[in-house]
């Protein structure tokens, strides 16, 4: 009975108060005076990295020891093995198309030596390739002619044109 009393003379307040309060509120805003807001809360970008400072995306090797992950080119999603034998970044036609990358059939006129022999590679360049907050544009790239690789061969191409990269604890560290 005491909580319900303490309640009703609490709803009683309010309601008593509540038109004044609207009717002062309902002045101020006829007046022609602006209303006055707080100012809101400074914005901090936190997780920007400060000027200056390199980004950095760490690759954990997988359980046989190559780096993989999965890269944007050009705005689409690519599996990656990072391969410091390979002196550019390579695809296979299927994945130059999906990236809009489609050499003409004279273009493969460079021949390349891969896992399965030599075949015909044409040149080209990647616009954009990005991992994690790492990204490097205007890539030099090689498709290769007939070839269905799992994944696309990220070679020297992209890795040179970072500040940095290392392995170290099972992990790749990229810089730029």
């Amino acid at each position: 009975m005491h909580n319900h009393l303490i309640v009703l003379v609490t709803a009683s307040i309010v309601a008593l108060a509540a038109p004044s309060l609207f009717e002062r509120y309902e002045a101020k805003m006829s007046s022609g005076r602006p209303e006055a807001l707080d100012r809101g809360p400074d914005v901090v970008e936190a997780a920007a990295p400060a000027p200056g400072m390199p980004r950095e995306t760490r690759i954990a090797a997988d359980w046989g020891g190559h780096f993989t992950t999965d890269a944007m080119m050009n705005g689409r999603s690519i599996p990656v093995i990072f391969d410091t034998g390979a002196s550019r970044l390579s695809l296979d036609e299927a994945t130059a198309r999906r990236l809009g990358v489609t050499p003409a059939a004279g273009d493969f006129r460079h021949p390349v030596q891969t896992a399965n022999g030599v075949t015909m590679a044409a040149w080209a360049r990647i616009d954009l390739v990005s991992i994690g907050t790492v990204s490097v544009q205007d890539v030099d790239a090689m498709v290769v002619r007939g070839a269905a690789l799992p994944k696309a061969l990220l070679g020297m191409s992209f890795l040179t044109r970072l500040k940095g990269y290392s392995v170290e604890d099972g992990r790749l560290t990229l810089r730029n």
